[in-house]
């Protein structure tokens, strides 16, 4: 394991702490895939991590130890890519053969298998609400699905190649796509079109990510090449060579700091937007996938090897961190109101704090960070709202 630290300045021109990155296993784990590992996603509270792979089973890790919970066999055929349901409750397989599978958490029962795709599924991603779930597929296609009707989709055509994967923006309103062909394809749900291409990578793309603000997205490739973008003017904004083919890529809660990892297994951490290297360290394996837990502070990795890699990312305890908060009307009622029998209706700001998973509500947006209620954490509040036009 190498490490390599920088400090870089805020946006604000105040020192920020380097962060630190840490593999959390000294030993390889005693339950292992038989093969490859495809997928890994952790569940929304970040407890738990469901891995996917070439032996057609999905495991559930405890997250925070490492260890196997709980096996299944999902499917005959390798398994491409795995999800947990927002509410934790379901697990959602992938298929080499194009299938999609729901599976009860608790029972290991499957609740559905249909074939989704005519050719293998690179992802499965739910909407910020939970009410809409995306798959993409080596069919070139980008199905939207509503949550309880998966059997139904609409199509989003326009790839000219394998579609690697697909997600929404903070708003909803857009889904962001990236494919074999080299671009990435920004969608208007509203008219089921796509109202942007980025091009620059040479090669496969094969990762993106969005910064918690929303303001920008990342994306690595096969060409060894990590690339920054605004999204409100769809312009690159920097670009950096990394020398082996991108595997995954991630925003951290900060919103300054981005998370790299490529194919033979190297880990960066990189200041943004002009890409410093804060740290590095070398995986114990060749890497095929990962996901970054919801608090930013833990990665996880899927190896060549079979394995399940865990790494720490440290440095950040006492870093701001941005939330998107959702505008709601809500009833509420005075001591007065109550006695007379009335209500009036308040807008709020709802928020969820990534470190502690609290909820919280504000009468209005801030200009300063607040403090989580909970954990006392300073957070950076921004509306959800859309940042892309067609």
């Amino acid at each position: 394991m190498g490490g390599q630290a920088g400090r870089w300045m805020h946006r604000s021109e105040e020192v920020r702490t380097v962060g630190t990155l840490r593999l959390l296993q000294a030993d390889p784990p005693p339950e292992r895939h038989d093969g490859e590992v495809y997928c890994c996603a952790y569940s929304a509270d970040g407890d738990f991590v469901l891995s996917a792979g070439w032996d057609g089973r999905l495991r559930f890790h405890d997250a925070r130890t490492g260890e196997v919970l709980a096996s299944l066999s999902a499917s005959p055929k390798p398994l491409s890519c795995c999800a947990f349901s927002p509410d934790g409750r379901h697990w959602l397989s992938g298929s080499m053969e194009g299938l999609l599978g729901m599976w009860d958490g608790v029972s290991h029962h499957s609740l559905a298998s249909f074939l989704a795709h005519t050719r293998p599924i690179s992802s499965i991603t739910f909407s910020p609400d939970g009410q809409t779930l995306l798959t993409a597929s080596w069919d070139r296609q980008v199905a939207v699905r509503k949550s309880g009707l998966e059997r139904e989709a609409r199509n989003l055509s326009g790839h000219a190649d394998i579609v690697a994967g697909a997600r929404f923006t903070l708003d909803g309103q857009n889904v962001v796509s990236w494919s074999y062909d080299g671009t990435i394809k920004i969608w208007d749900l509203t008219l089921y079109k796509d109202v942007a291409t980025l091009s620059g990578h040479t090669d496969r793309v094969t990762t993106t990510a969005i910064s918690p603000d929303g303001k920008w997205l990342l994306s690595g490739g096969r060409d060894g090449m990590v690339r920054l973008w605004d999204l409100s003017t769809r312009g690159e904004l920097s670009a950096l060579s990394v020398g082996a083919e991108v595997r995954c890529c991630f925003c951290l809660p900060d919103a300054e700091t981005a998370v790299v990892v490529d194919v033979v297994g190297r880990v960066f951490l990189f200041a943004l937007p002009g890409f410093a290297v804060q740290a590095q360290l070398q995986a114990p394996a060749r890497v095929l996938a990962g996901d970054l837990s919801p608090s930013g502070t833990q990665l996880v990795l899927g190896g060549e090897d079979g394995c399940v890699h865990f790494v720490a990312i440290e440095g950040y305890e006492n870093s701001s961190l941005v939330v998107t908060a959702v505008q709601t009307v809500k009833e509420q009622a005075t001591l007065i109101d109550r006695v007379f029998g009335t209500t009036r209706m308040a807008r709020l700001f709802e928020y969820r704090c990534p470190a502690c998973r609290q909820t919280g509500e504000l009468p209005s947006l801030p200009s300063r960070p607040v403090a989580c209620p909970k954990c006392r954490r300073q957070l950076r509040v921004n509306a959800r709202t859309p940042v892309l036009q067609g």
